[in-house]
């Protein structure tokens, strides 16, 4: 998302827009234990609808429950990056990556999506530390569509304040403010994918989450 956009959506306060910008982000599924990781790019939020260069593609991989980093390369697949792994038992998984701009030796951008596989949540799994982060404040295991969900901003690991874009799968892009000492409260209001988006010190970063229906189980 270019600056001043974000610097005119910031200005917006915690309602729906139709407004979508361009977007980044991953998607995380299982299919009965065989993790599937989609990067994606575009308007069309949770389809991706333009393939990212390949020459900004950096870092991506998959972290296990217990935090060990697996890196993986990514193939083309139509208008997405995928990637594969096998999950080994349960517990929070992430798909991660980042876009770098050559010869640039940071990114500018950061993505990841988190999964609670066989009700195992940790919610220490969901932030690394470093960077702008966006921090779910409570365990993914309990979110019920329509139910408020707390989410922090952090910059290494510190909460800072700053405003949060939510893209639903179906519905109107909505803002949130957050602060140091006041997480924001999200309005999940159906089941389906979310992409939470945020820009701070001149790098962007997107996590994305699904919110199950009542009939959904964890694998």
């Amino acid at each position: 998302m270019s600056r001043l956009l974000w610097r005119i959506l910031a200005l917006l306060p915690a309602c729906g827009t139709a407004v979508k910008a361009h977007e980044y982000w991953a998607c995380l599924e299982d299919h009965q234990g065989q993790l599937e990781m989609r990067i994606c790019s575009g308007h069309a939020f949770p389809e991706s609808d333009l393939l990212l260069a390949e020459r900004l593609l950096a870092e991506t991989a998959f972290v296990r429950p217990d935090g060990v980093v697996v890196p993986v390369k990514p193939v083309a697949a139509n208008k997405y990056w995928r990637a594969e792994f096998a999950a080994e038992g349960p517990g929070v998984w992430t798909a991660a990556f980042a876009l770098k701009r050559p010869p640039e030796e940071e990114p500018f951008f950061r993505g990841r999506c988190l999964r609670v596989r066989g009700g195992a949540d940790d919610p220490a799994r969901y932030a690394m530390g470093k960077g702008l982060e966006i921090v779910p404040q409570a365990p993914l295991s309990r979110l019920k569509e329509g139910e408020a969900f707390a989410v922090a901003l952090r910059w290494d690991g510190h909460p800072i304040e700053g405003k949060i874009m939510v893209t639903p799968e179906n519905g109107s892009v909505m803002f949130f403010s957050t602060g140091r000492q006041r997480p924001a409260e999200l309005k999940l209001p159906k089941a389906g994918w979310y992409l939470l988006t945020a820009s701070h010190g001149g790098k962007s970063f997107a996590l994305t989450i699904q919110v199950p229906d009542g009939a959904a189980e964890d694998p």
